[in-house]
């Protein structure tokens, strides 16, 4: 492949679309006994799931020990059956057996709910992603299922390279934002500081003192606005 050829994929129609799925007050369903089994459930911690159900008649001990601790994780020692796909918000299958893996894929089509299928592109209506954390910012990483394990390295790359300057100024713009009157006004005071080179410089630079000056001063150009009460 030229580059050329590189530009040209890189402009093609995208089979997956990126979303952000809210997942407080919902149920996720883990079966099988897989390799990915423990990364998955270890993922799973990280979010606001009302439930997390495991449902295999054995389990490895390294599944185990990502499960102990989180009283939103319930394990059933048997496979998963249509009722528990029909109940569930989403579905993530990592098993070697075929044709439970079709049957679950199948019990997912009838119900509507979303799957992840773990090396079965043929089955997923969602890919999982690589995440990279800073405070309220979440970078997810997908290749559609074709290259995870290069979405895996690009994650450490960025983890290396974003730093917590971004966590500071995610966290301070979000309490400015909430405190002022929504409307275009809001809008134009948090694009013109993130659009300030100045404060993307401290940002990559993780100087806190100076992005907080930044906000600050940007507050204190407001018209008939106290910026004592904007609390930066």
């Amino acid at each position: 492949m030229n580059l050329t050829e590189v530009k040209r994929e890189d402009r093609a129609r995208r089979k997956a679309f990126p979303i952000a799925y809210v997942t407080t007050g919902r149920s996720l369903l883990i079966t099988g006994n897989g390799h990915d089994i423990p990364a998955r459930i270890r993922h799973a911690r990280m979010f606001d799931w009302k439930t997390i159900l495991v449902m295999h008649p054995v389990l490895d001990e390294d599944v185990h020990a990502v499960m102990e601790g989180d009283p939103r994780i319930v394990w059933h020692r048997r496979f998963a059956e249509e009722d528990d796909v029909r109940d569930a918000d989403m579905v993530i299958e990592d098993t070697e057996d075929m044709e439970l893996a079709t049957r679950i894929a199948g019990w997912c089509r009838i119900h509507g709910k979303p799957l992840n299928a773990v090396d079965k592109n043929e089955f997923c209506d969602l890919y999982y992603t690589s995440f990279v954390f800073r405070g309220p910012l979440v970078i997810a990483i997908s290749s559609q299922g074709e290259a995870p394990a290069l979405s895996v390295q690009l994650r450490k790359y960025l983890e290396r390279k974003v730093g917590h300057g971004w966590t500071f100024a995610a966290n301070l713009l979000g309490r400015l934002r909430r405190r002022l009157p929504g409307g275009q006004a809001r809008k134009d005071l948090l694009r013109s500081i993130t659009r300030s080179p100045e404060f993307l410089d401290a940002v990559e630079q993780n100087d806190l003192q100076q992005i907080r000056a930044i906000i600050e001063h940007a507050v204190c150009r407001l018209p008939d606005r106290d910026e004592r009460s904007i609390g930066t």
